[in-house]
């Protein structure tokens, strides 16, 4: 409340009472201040200019080599399931015999997705105990004349990395490893596991390619010497290179379908 008459506005005897005024010296201060939170308000108006530039830049910028390569990896890590069966394993592959003429494989049958503990002989199964199999894919062909047979299984790893481990862990017998695959009312029938009398491996990207390969007549793999299974080696050799083509093979992965560079 405000009042006019003088006598109010009078302290402890008497003494007038002078109304508060700003001193001069705080002046500045005071002066300080604003400059100071001016500078505050540019600097954050900059770093927010600043900020939406480098969103933007990093919105707008190609991607590195390296996330290139990842992209690329998971494209090929992930064909295995993206793919139909019977691209993965055709209906024929052409492949060079022994004797380095064209010779063409037929495929038999194309079994279920499987686990590596299903198809593999527990021996091979413990070579691999260090490394995650996700799936195995198998198939069996014939060779020409039908008079040999092999069974082919991609086992799906995590990684290059861990295909390569697996490759190098790996030791197969001509007899053992993968499991033969025979189909009933097929030439293919009587090729069982005794019959087996090759096998091979080889690895690309996260994929170990196996092979195990055998006469379709009856006769026991363990009877035929190993250097006459040439013939047996090439068709479980052309088979996988086949397979391995198409699950592994690019061009320049910003020309892919999959990856935007």
């Amino acid at each position: 409340m405000t009042s006019d008459d003088p006598s109010e506005l009078s302290g402890p005897a008497g003494t007038a009472v002078v109304p508060e005024s700003v001193p001069a010296t705080d002046r500045p201060r005071r002066a300080g201040r604003l400059v100071a939170l001016v500078t505050l308000i540019v600097l954050g108006l900059a770093g927010v200019l600043g900020g939406g530039f480098g969103l933007r830049r990093e919105l707008t910028r190609g991607p590195t080599k390296a996330e290139v390569a990842a992209a690329l990896a998971a494209e090929i890590g992930s064909r295995w399931e993206r793919l139909p069966a019977g691209t993965i394993f055709p209906r024929t592959i052409s492949y060079p015999d022994v004797a380095g003429n064209t010779a063409t494989a037929t495929l038999v049958g194309i079994a279920p997705r499987a686990t590596c503990q299903l198809a593999l002989e527990p021996a091979a199964l413990m070579q691999l105990r260090s490394v995650h199999c996700t799936a195995m894919l198998r198939a069996t062909y014939l060779g020409a004349g039908g008079a040999i047979a092999a069974t082919v299984g991609i086992a799906v790893l995590p990684s290059a990395a861990a295909a390569e481990k697996a490759h190098g862990d790996l030791t197969l017998q001509p007899g053992s490893g993968l499991y033969a695959l025979p189909y009933a009312g097929t030439m293919a029938s009587s090729f069982t596991n005794a019959a087996r009398a090759a096998a091979g491996v080889q690895f690309a990207g996260p994929y170990l390619f196996v092979f195990t390969a055998g006469y379709t007549d009856g006769q026991p793999g363990g009877t035929i010497a190993p250097g006459n299974s040439g013939e047996l080696s090439a068709l479980g050799t052309g088979i996988l290179g086949a397979a391995e083509k198409t699950l592994t093979s690019h061009g320049s992965p910003c020309s892919m379908r999959d990856i935007s560079c």
